[in-house]
Order: C-alpha cells, then sequence, then structure tokens
C-alpha cells in the first residue's frame, strides 16, 4: 500500500475496495450511508472496469489483477457523495449480538449519482453501470467483540466465501467494518423454526454443503486457517479456548461491581481445569487414538483434512445466522466472522445447543435447553448430513453412483457421527461461555446481559457432564 492518512484513501484487499482511514459513527446514519454509497460505487466501478455480471464477479477478476487497484477518491468527490448520501435511508438491524447491523436502502434511486461518479473517477468516461445495480440495499456491518476476532483474517475468509458462492457479496471495507449484500424478501430463523422436521434437515443440507464444497484457496489464509504443513492439519479451537481462557481470567474488573462479582460466582479456575482437561485428552493427538471428531472424514472435507475429519465450520449456526426465504423455503448462511478450521460435530453440537436461545435481546442471555432435540431429532439430522455429504463427495469426485447410499450404511455412520457430537456438545458450552465473560468485560452487560449467558452455558455443561457420568 502506498501510506496515506487521507480518510478517502483507497486501496485494494481481496479484490474490493477498502477504505482503511475512514471511520463510520454508529450513532449517525449519515455516516453509515456514506459508507454504503462509497462502497457501492467503487465496488460497481470495478465490476465495470472488468465487464462482469456483478460486484463479487468483477472482485474476482481484481484480486489477480494488480492494475485494477481503486482510485483515490478526491475529496470534492467525498464531499459530493456526502451530499447524495442524504437521499438514502438507514434503518438499525435487530438480532445481532456482536457487531451493531443497518440497512441502507435507496441506492436504486441513486444510479445516476452512481454512474456519475464512476465516470469522475475514470477522468470524465462515462460507464453504463446501471446494469450492476442489481440491488435497492445493503448490509452495513459496523465491528464489535474488539480483540476477540482477527478482522483481516475474517474479512478475508468472508471474502473468499463470496467468492465461492457461498456467502451472498461483499462490496468494500472500511476501518471498522464493511459492506455486505442484503438478502431481500429473507427472514432470520427463530429457535421455534428449529422444531420443524423439514427446516431442521434443510439445515444439515446446508451445513454439508458448507463442509463439503468450500476449499479455502491456497496462501496465507488456507494456512492460517489449516496449517501450513501438509502432513499436518491444525484446528483452532484448542488455541481458541486457551486464549479465551486467559483473556477471561486476566481482568480484575468488569464493568460494575456487580458484574465483577458475577463473574466471581462462576470460579473461572474450576472452569479453566475443565478446559485444559479437554485439551490434554482430546486435542493432544486425536489422529493417533483414532478419535478423529467425527466419522464422515472420509466424505467431506478436503484432501489435506480428510483423513482428521476437519473442514472449514461456520462454528457459530444459532437461528438467526439462517436466513430462509418465505416463498421458496431456501436457506442461506449468513455471519462467518467466527468460522474456520474445525471438526464437522462441532458444528453440529453448536447448532443443537443454539436450540436453547438465549441471544437475542428479548431473551437476554436467559436460555432454555429443554429445547435441545431429543435423540431422535439428533439421529435424523446426522442420517441426512451424511447422506447429502456423500452425495456431494460423489459429484466433486467425478464418480456416478446409482442409487441411495445403503440404509445400514447411512445409519452406521450416523450413529458415528453423533457419538462425537455428543463430545462437543461440552466443550461448546465451554467455548460460547468464555466468549460470553470476554464480550461482558469489553462491552459491559447494559445492552445484553454476557454475564447471565455465560452462566447458562456453564451451568448446562455442568448438567451434561453429570448426565453423562451417570
Amino acid at each position: 500500500w502506498v501510506v496515506s492518512d487521507d480518510p478517502l484513501f483507497v486501496t485494494r484487499a481481496d479484490g474490493r475496495p477498502y477504505l482503511p482511514n475512514l471511520t463510520v459513527d454508529a450513532s449517525s446514519p449519515a455516516s453509515v450511508c456514506y459508507a454504503a454509497l462509497v462502497a457501492a460505487i467503487l465496488s460497481i466501478r470495478v465490476a465495470a472496469a472488468n465487464g462482469a455480471a456483478d460486484v463479487d464477479a468483477g472482485a474476482r477478476v481484481a484480486a489477480g489483477d494488480a492494475s485494477l487497484d481503486p482510485a483515490t477518491l478526491p475529496a470534492e468527490a467525498g464531499a459530493s457523495l456526502r451530499e447524495a448520501a442524504k437521499s438514502l435511508s438507514c434503518a438499525k438491524v435487530t438480532g445481532g449480538i456482536t457487531n451493531a447491523l443497518f440497512r441502507v436502502s435507496g441506492l436504486e434511486g441513486a444510479k445516476p449519482t452512481i454512474a456519475a461518479a464512476i465516470a469522475s473517477l475514470n477522468g470524465g468516461t462515462p460507464v453504463d453501470a446501471a446494469s450492476l445495480v442489481d440491488f435497492d440495499s445493503v448490509l452495513v456491518r459496523i465491528f464489535g467483540a474488539e480483540g476477540m476476532i482477527d478482522r483481516d483474517v475474517e474479512t478475508s475468509t468472508y471474502a473468499a466465501l463470496c467468492n465461492a458462492d457461498i456467502a451472498d457479496r461483499y462490496l468494500g471495507r472500511f476501518r471498522n467494518g464493511r459492506a455486505e449484500g442484503w438478502l431481500t424478501g429473507y427472514l432470520p430463523l427463530k429457535c421455534s423454526d428449529l422444531t420443524h422436521d423439514g427446516t431442521s434437515l434443510e439445515i444439515a443440507k446446508e451445513m454439508a454443503r458448507l463442509h463439503c464444497l468450500f476449499e479455502m484457496p491456497e496462501g496465507e489464509l488456507r494456512d492460517h486457517h489449516f496449517g501450513a504443513e501438509l502432513d499436518a492439519i491444525t484446528v483452532g479451537l484448542w488455541d481458541q479456548l486457551s486464549s479465551w481462557m486467559e483473556q477471561a481470567k486476566g481482568y480484575c474488573e468488569f464493568k460494575t461491581p456487580r458484574d465483577t462479582e458475577r463473574v466471581k460466582e462462576l470460579k473461572l479456575d474450576q472452569i479453566e481445569l475443565e478446559v485444559q482437561n479437554f485439551i490434554d485428552s482430546f486435542a493432544s493427538s486425536p489422529s493417533d487414538n483414532g478419535d478423529s471428531g467425527d466419522s464422515t472424514a472420509s466424505v467431506c472435507g478436503s484432501a489435506r483434512g480428510k483423513k482428521s475429519g476437519i473442514v472449514f465450520c461456520h462454528n457459530d449456526l444459532l437461528p438467526a445466522n439462517i436466513m430462509q426465504h418465505p416463498e421458496t423455503n431456501k436457506l442461506q448462511l449468513i455471519d462467518f466472522e467466527y468460522g474456520g478450521a474445525n471438526y464437522a460435530a462441532f458444528d453440529i453440537a453448536n447448532h443443537f445447543n443454539e436450540h436453547a436461545g438465549g441471544t437475542t435481546s428479548e431473551e437476554n442471555g436467559q436460555t432454555d435447553y429443554s429445547k435441545f432435540p431429543n435423540p431422535e431429532r439428533q439421529k435424523n439430522f446426522c442420517v441426512e448430513y451424511v447422506k447429502t455429504s456423500k452425495q456431494l463427495q460423489s459429484m466433486t469426485s467425478g464418480i456416478t453412483e446409482t442409487g441411495e447410499p445403503e440404509e445400514c450404511d447411512l445409519q452406521a455412520e450416523a450413529d458415528g457421527l453423533l457419538n462425537q457430537v455428543q463430545k462437543f456438545v461440552l466443550i461448546n458450552h465451554l467455548y460460547w461461555g468464555l466468549w460470553a465473560i470476554n464480550q461482558a468485560a469489553e462491552e459491559g452487560c447494559e445492552e445484553f446481559d454476557y454475564i447471565t449467558y455465560g452462566a447458562n452455558r456453564f451451568k448446562e455443561f455442568y448438567a451434561k457432564k453429570l448426565l453423562g457420568a451417570n
């Protein structure tokens, strides 16, 4: 990059425009709308320059061509765009507790402004950008969870998912967030939706598609997620648990004296012993003791991850991160910010735990584990996951198989997978319980009671552990 502290300085990351000096004020709709408009203009400019059908297609070309860096915005352009952004509307999106989310609408009506801005950046050369403005709304995400997520890695991962047509759309990034596609007509699932048999099986299929079809591009990003050694696959779960454990224990005080006392009551020293026991017994050498993390290692994941059952996982498939179109019932997974290399069984265990809710502002940390799926529902989910995984593997390998997989084989593999899922149900409670405590320290509990949520995750961990012991 050319070093500059100009707020309008634009470079390129992952083929998308990046304004590293532009900070968006979450309390200012004008600031949010301005960021959305600038991201739309710059991403459409890249797509138009390459004759691409949409902004993600344009980014795929731009990522491999150093000559396609976006231009620096002139000061007068920034002023005019701030004025133009006043025609856009901004609405806060509820449901997320990590980030501040906003829907910015009115971009279709801003087509003349977008075309004129691109022509100005191109030295006056007109461009037909109308067909590329095929969306009226975008999602502006202002990052939260400061210090808990590497946003450079997370954003590059999101770009790779968009390039693979798994995530929806990525327009551009600014210092403290990014602009993404808005899923018009889609609605987030609710906890009650997870109990519908048809919906549950469709989620199993979507999870299998993510695990089996997404190949992280070779390079630094893949090395970060899966490790640089060809014969050794790494999983970030154990390092993340250790890191969050140390972070949680490092806080002497929380935002209020009452919060500090509530965390003391959680006895984090005991939680630390539980975390270390899992790391010592499970993560030391899974391939040596035959505990691969799931029984589907042979039917999903990359060549480097197959033998250990390690795939790219979402890791946070709660209802709000699964969008559904009410007319077509099509599902779309969103919010991959905690995604990474992990055991497929962890992803499934996490989804099962999310049936209990607790993460909406209305629930405010209160969970209901009576909603945890019963054994029959768990088994049906795993059978559908294994069946879909086998079908996808057959398609991608070029091997043509006739008929459905043998029922006895499906049942056996599903049983093996479910056995592994049960182990990760416990680990998953420790994972999100520690996350919640660290969120409480950084964000406080005024808007969401992270401590109550963490306490409920730890409580259920001990309940499940005792049940397993008996």
